[in-house]
């Protein structure tokens, strides 16, 4: 029983919010930043359910945002000026950014922030706690194989 109450606490979900991309850039007048440029690119954690949000202040001239990879239908060629937010729920795998300024005349001071907001087991959050939780589970498996050979030669 002590083997499957680790096991069962290291299983309870936590949720955590981290700052992924905090980057400011220029995009010149007919000219694009991204998708391989700094900042423009972010590849979402393996483990666990992951909600991404973010936040674009444009200054100057408003631009085109275009974000790619799954589930991004409702983010593309969105006209930005002054300041926007999205999010992406849920969030999977790669996601790339591209700022368009293409069609404008003045360039635009573009300042891009992006949080994940992940769930995950809370062994994964910690290696000591991990370990103790792949214990606890080798242990329940003995405790079950115990009563089976009990329950066998009664």
């Amino acid at each position: 029983m002590l083997g499957l109450g680790v096991l069962l606490v290291s299983s309870i979900p936590v949720t955590s919010t981290e700052e992924v991309i905090n980057t400011s850039f220029t995009v010149s007048p007919g000219g694009k930043y991204g998708p391989n440029d700094a900042g423009t690119g972010y590849h979402t954690r393996i483990f666990g359910k992951s909600v991404l949000k973010g936040e674009l202040t444009v200054e100057g001239e408003g631009i085109y945002l275009d974000v790619g990879f799954y589930n991004t239908e409702h983010l593309r060629n969105i006209y930005v000026k002054g300041r926007y937010a999205f999010v992406i729920d849920p969030a999977d795998d790669l996601y790339v950014f591209t700022f368009d300024n293409t069609r404008g005349k003045t360039e635009s001071l573009v300042r891009f922030r992006l949080e994940e907001v992940w769930t995950r087991p809370m062994a994964l959050g910690s290696p000591p706690l991990f370990v103790t939780a792949a214990i606890g589970f080798l242990v329940f498996l003995a405790g079950l194989v115990a009563l089976a050979v009990a329950y066998l030669r009664s």
